[in-house]
């Protein structure tokens, strides 16, 4: 069985996650991990709900570029999919 090891979309991967949609995903498994510790006093417990709550802010950063990127894109052409033509990149 052959594993894909990509795992964004893209003219390579059709079946790919779009970078937005997989940052939000895993905003929201960390977020659940989280809600399973957050009653736990425990100083170890609070570091690690302190931490997923930092990288669940720097995830919703990310996935804000990511949109902002979006926008210009989207305001060139419109996008024909991970099978079309890139609106980028593909000058030569």
């Amino acid at each position: 069985m052959s594993i894909n090891k990509t795992v964004l979309m893209s003219s390579e991967n059709h079946d790919g996650w779009k970078l937005e949609d997989l940052l939000a995903k895993v905003k929201q498994e960390v977020s659940e991990k989280i809600n399973k510790i957050i009653n736990d006093s425990s100083p170890q417990a609070q570091l690690v709900v302190r931490n997923n709550l930092a990288i669940i802010e720097h995830l919703g950063a990310a996935e804000a570029l990511q949109r902002s990127s979006y926008i210009v894109l989207d305001a060139m052409r419109t996008n024909e999919g991970s099978a079309g033509t890139p609106r980028i990149g593909n000058k030569k």
